[in-house]
């Protein structure tokens, strides 16, 4: 009997950050995982568009938030020049060879989410990651300076975006393609910038 109620207290710690009622929670644990036989998974594609004046450093990917010993696939953006980054006013690619623009479909897509970043850190032990780039939500640097045009410049952090998931089988499906937008905030909130979400569904002609 104990055994049973520990059980139970675990499961409902894990669907509890499903905030959006047992439709949500219903839609997103019975989504298609994708892939072609029992047990492959899908992907969904990401471009990231940073419509800010200033380098966005961060880290993504999916993961199931009723696993809690698997780790996330996941990628990043760092600061310095000699990482992937992503500056100022441009965007990710999505060529055919990028494999970061993929991850693996799963339950829960975030960027900078607590979770994500928690996962990452207990279950990939072994796994080379940049420590510049596990921050909670999104860090933006101004790179040369105020003026942009100073290469002697050490990056100035100029604030965040608020952390972001989204929940397959509610907000995405696998196989869809994410757009994230990057925007300074000019709207009411604590957050100096924000992040915009789009889906483009598998079966668009986008």
């Amino acid at each position: 009997m104990m055994r049973r109620r520990l059980l139970t207290t675990i499961l409902t710690g894990l669907f509890l950050p499903l905030a959006g009622g047992c439709g949500e929670l219903f839609l997103n644990q019975t989504a298609t995982l994708g892939g072609d036989s029992a047990g492959e998974r899908g992907s969904v594609r990401v471009l990231f568009i940073n419509n800010t004046p200033d380098r966005a450093v961060f880290t993504y990917g999916a993961y199931d938030q009723t696993d809690q010993l698997s780790g996330p696939d996941f990628a990043q953006f760092g600061l310095g020049d000699s990482a992937r980054h992503l500056d100022g006013n441009s965007e990710s690619s999505l060529a055919s060879d990028e494999d970061e623009s993929f991850v693996a479909c799963a339950r829960v897509f975030g960027i900078g989410s607590p979770e994500l970043l928690r996962l990452m850190e207990e279950n990939l032990t072994d796994v080379t990651m940049r420590d510049d780039a596990l921050v909670e939500g999104v860090e933006f640097f101004q790179i040369g300076g105020e003026d942009g045009d100073d290469d002697s410049a050490e990056p100035q952090s100029s604030g965040f975006a608020a952390p972001f998931e989204a929940l397959l089988g509610v907000d995405f499906s696998c196989g869809s393609l994410l757009i994230v937008r990057f925007e300074v905030n000019d709207v009411e909130g604590d957050w100096p910038y924000r992040i915009d979400f789009e889906i483009v569904p598998a079966d668009s002609e986008r």
